[in-house]
Order: C-alpha cells, then structure tokens, then sequence
C-alpha cells in the first residue's frame, strides 16, 4: 500500500509526467529484427545492451517513466522457442532487470556530469557546467514493468480484437506468474497494457488486487480503443473505469495502441466516472495489421493533441507505436513548462 500511496503522492506534487514512447519502433531503428512472435522480447536474447540502449535514448529524451521490455515477455513463449524452463523465467526477469540498470545508470551519469551514456548524448558542456537537453520532472526516473495483454502472446492481433474465446479464470491463471515475476525485480509500477476486453481487464484487476503477487505495486490497466468511447472487444470506457475505481489496488486507468483522434473524448469518459490518474500513450496515427505486422496511411499531428489531453484530465502522456525519442522529447518540453 505505501508503494502505491507514494506513486500518487508523486503525480499530485509533480503534475503531469512524461512516459517514454515506442520500443519495438526504435530497435528496428537501430537496425534490429524484431518480425518474430517474441517480437521485441526478441532483443532479450540477441542485443541486451540495445534494450538498454533504447531506455537510455527515451530518459534522455525527457521521459519521467520508462517502460521495460517484456510486453511480449512469457515463459511459455520463450519455451517455445527452445529455451528451458529457468532460461525462460530468467528472460522474463531480465526485461525488467535491464530497464532498472538502465535508469540507474542515467541517474548516476547525470550526477557524475556525464554529457553521453552508451553512445547516447545526454547534453554539452556550458561556461556554467554541463547543459542538458531534456529535464525530466523526476530526479529519479520510475521503472514501469510492461504487462502485455493474452494477445501480445498469442501473436495473432487479438489485442485489438479481445476474441480470445478463453474464460476470465484462464486469463488469470496466464496473468498470474508472470506478473509474480515482473514484481520480483522491483520496477515501480506494473503497467498492464494494450487490454482490449472487459473480461481480461477484470483478470488483471484480480491479479493486482493480491499484495503477495504483485508485493502491492502501483499498477495500471491500460486500453486499446476502435472509436472515441469504445474498447477493441465493443464495451464502453466508462464501465471499464467504472470497474477500475471501485478495484482499489488499481492505481489508474489508461488508453495506448490507440489513434489518437479517439483520445480525448475517452479521457472525458474516463473522468466522468473516477478521479484515478489517467494514463495516455497513443499510436503516432498510422493504422497496424496485425496479421501482416505492417502499418499503413497518414500521420496525424501527434503534439497537436497532447495539450488538450492535458486539459481534458491526462495524468500521465506517451507514445506508442510509432513514436520515438524525438516525439517523447516534444512531449516533454510541453509537460515540463
């Protein structure tokens, strides 16, 4: 409970905060192959220090949380792949691992007067000291344990359709370890995302309800949305928020993997019905296949919107698919005033 009270106490004295933007985005940037099932769980095995690298780029960026790897992060999933049962638990582990190291290591540059960490450039050297580019809000950047939805493993594009065909029970029993692993490496917030039904929401809500699964983590559940005031499976928002503001373990509701032309009027609909913080990470603007993994059609003006998302009750603004450190460090310069 303290845990979560202090994340809380965080948002009311510091105001809206910064989350970091794309991940698997930016591995294919630096040159990564991520077109697999893990997909950018994938870099886990191949490229741990890009994994670090990428959280570096984002908290340089101005991010005041950054999220880990492991939205597609399973035992199950990495078994498949011919990895053995303690090979796999520890691959789960290490996503968050790396983005606590990560963050460590930017804190501790940042101290030193360092002004590059792994190749990133953090700022310049002035007459006055070392400048740099981006301020956080946070002395110290919050780690988030990225908890992707059944769907992320499945691999199929169910996270944005919610037709699992599976019963709420089951989707317990998958939600179950696997944040019981996340929580052993002690992020500061379990970030449950890209859910896109009300039954795998109230999974999730039952999950961060027990203290010995989650050592009493703040957590949020966040939604994949089709329109302005529905979820991918059809339910509205607002009994979506109705059920979390009645869970009180859950620390706040959020909206991600979503156009952010829908993004407004979901947060209206969302404080309409709790005072919870919101958390938004919207999609850049391009429309995802999720059968043939490829994005399609224009960009919206991302940053256009984000000064109204603050103005409509936005606790917390992000990216998701599609941005990068350059949008995050945009975003951060309007939040941070």
């Amino acid at each position: 409970m303290a845990k979560r009270t202090a994340f809380l106490d965080v948002l009311k004295e510091r105001g809206q905060l910064v989350l970091d933007g794309a991940f698997g985005t930016e591995l294919e940037r630096q040159g990564c192959d991520i077109n697999d099932p893990l997909w950018s769980s994938k870099v886990l095995m191949d490229n741990p220090e890009m994994i670090k690298k990428v959280h570096i780029s984002y908290l340089a960026a101005g991010a005041d949380i950054i999220e880990s790897s492991g939205y597609q992060a399973t035992v199950a999933g990495f078994k498949a792949h011919g990895y053995g049962t303690e090979e796999a638990l520890e691959l789960v582990k290490l996503s968050v691992r790396l983005a606590v190291q990560a963050r460590n290591e930017f804190v501790e540059a940042k101290a030193n007067g360092a002004t590059t960490l792994r190749g990133i450039t953090l700022g310049e050297e002035t007459a006055d000291g070392v400048r740099y580019f981006s301020e956080g809000a946070l002395p110290k950047p919050l780690v988030a344990a990225s908890v992707g939805p059944y769907g992320a493993f499945l691999a199929d594009g169910s996270e944005y359709r919610g037709d699992y065909g599976v019963k709420t029970e089951y989707l317990e029993v998958f939600h179950f370890p696997r944040m019981a692993l996340f929580a052993e490496e002690n992020p500061d917030i379990l970030a449950c995302e890209t859910v896109p039904s009300y039954d795998e929401a109230i999974a999730i809500a039952r999950v961060l309800s027990d203290p010995f699964t989650t050592r009493s983590l703040p957590g949020w559940i966040s939604f994949s949305c089709k329109d302005n005031h529905h979820i991918s499976s059809g339910e509205t928002i607002i009994k979506c928020a109705e059920m979390i503001h009645k869970v009180r373990p859950v620390t706040g509701i959020g909206i991600n993997c979503t156009a952010p032309e829908y993004v407004e009027s979901l947060i209206k609909d969302i404080r309409s019905v709790t005072d919870k913080p919101i958390i938004v990470y919207p999609n850049l603007g391009e429309v995802y296949d999720g059968l043939t993994k490829t994005w399609s059609g224009g960009q919206s003006g991302f940053l256009d919107y984000v000064q109204r998302w603050r103005t409509a009750g936005a606790d917390i603004i992000g990216g998701c698919c599609r941005t990068n450190p350059t949008v995050i460090s945009e975003v951060a310069k309007l939040l941070h005033v």
